[in-house]
């Protein structure tokens, strides 16, 4: 695998791991498989819309935003993930601009590193949880860095 088809996966696993801590498990698995089919289909466009980038960062940002302060739309955020899905198609947008050659190969790379990062977020929480923390701070703090790091990297 090329060092070019993990960096292009790289925002699948920082967004990944951030909402883990929200994401019901039964979730993940489609999730994952969207950040890959997202990505490659993006890099198998390539189409240029570089805003959308953006957005997902902002979208991720101001999730964690909500949550850290304790807004009511945080906890109707939590309990109603449908919009979780709109995060893959505007993540994929930097592949699109990128484009490779090697779709299936980044779609794969993309949902691994996806997979990856709900993996090491379901571990951090199931430590938050055994020491009885309430994790909302660190999910909170997970988005608003994943949202900076997309959008710093962007």
């Amino acid at each position: 695998m090329s060092l070019h088809l993990l960096w292009t996966s790289a925002d699948s696993l920082i967004a990944a791991f951030a909402l883990s801590f929200v994401v019901p498990g039964r979730h993940v698995l489609p999730l994952a498989l969207m950040f890959g089919l997202c990505d490659g289909l993006g890099s198998a466009l390539g189409v240029s819309l570089p805003p959308a980038g953006g957005l997902a960062a902002m979208l991720l940002m101001a999730s964690g935003a909500a949550l850290l302060v304790g807004l009511p739309i945080a906890q109707r955020l939590v309990n109603a993930p449908g919009w979780l899905y709109v995060l893959p198609p505007l993540l994929a947008i930097d592949n699109v601009v990128s484009r490779t050659g090697d779709a299936p190969a980044l779609a794969l790379s993309s949902a691994i590193m996806a997979g990856l990062g709900f993996a090491c977020g379901a571990i951090v929480l199931s430590w938050c949880r055994a020491g009885s923390r309430d994790a909302r701070p660190l999910a909170a703090a997970s988005l608003i860095a994943a949202g900076s790091l997309l959008a710093w990297g962007a």
